[in-house]
């Protein structure tokens, strides 16, 4: 696995060289909210300063790949280099491949039940279920179902909420981890599906990432 100080700007934002423009904002959008947030480092194998450092590595690379030109001289020297195929390129090779968030509107959209936060959190509180598994040293993804289940929410209307594609939801629901994104993204996932939940965050990622490192 490469260091990040060795990954051309493609890689640093975890993208194909041949996507669209919409696909480097969302790929920097996700990289960057889950980079920001102080407390990924807890989660991570990288310190403090490794993270401010990551966050300028990929400002800087979302800047020249955003702009058409910069793009272009930067993936003529990618090529002059052998770090990338002509063929390869944006503009030899248009397509705009699904995010692993869905950014998309659906024929869903305002049929979603509008839940109350301090209801959920009241429910969560007061469920037996629930706060046994809160209380475990770990957490697994069907454990997290289990939460859910209890607190009749559908995995459509967290979808629908939270913006993360639905199969990636089952993915975690179900602990198959051979489809696991790397942790960061998977990071990123459980806070939102813990939030729209009105779960403790730090509680339900710090059990998962014990579960995953138990299976190591």
């Amino acid at each position: 696995m490469k260091l990040y100080q060795e990954k051309n700007n493609y890689e640093l934002l975890e993208i194909h060289p041949d996507v669209a423009p919409t696909e480097i904002r969302h790929a920097y959008k996700i990289l960057f909210d889950l980079y920001q947030d102080e407390s990924i480092a807890t989660y991570s194998f990288f310190s403090e300063k490794e993270r401010k450092e990551i966050l300028s590595s990929l400002e800087k690379a979302y800047l020249t790949l955003i702009d058409p030109e910069s793009r272009k001289l930067y993936d003529r020297d990618l090529v002059g280099i052998g770090g990338l195929e002509e063929e390869r390129t944006y503009s030899n090779h248009k397509k705009n491949p699904s995010s692993i968030y869905d950014f998309k509107k659906t024929h869903v959209q305002g049929l979603v039940t509008i839940r109350d936060p301090e209801e959920l959190k009241y429910r969560a509180s007061q469920n037996p279920v629930i706060q046994n598994i809160l209380d475990q040293d770990t957490i697994t993804g069907r454990d997290i179902k289990k939460i859910r289940t209890e607190l009749k929410i559908t995995l459509e209307e967290i979808a629908e909420a939270t913006k993360v594609r639905i199969e990636m939801l089952r993915i975690i629901e179900e602990d198959n981890q051979e489809l696991f994104l790397p942790m960061v993204y998977m990071t990123g996932f459980l806070k939102s599906y813990a939030r729209y939940l009105q779960l403790d965050e730090v509680v339900i990622l710090d059990g998962f990432i014990k579960y995953i490192d138990k299976g190591k």
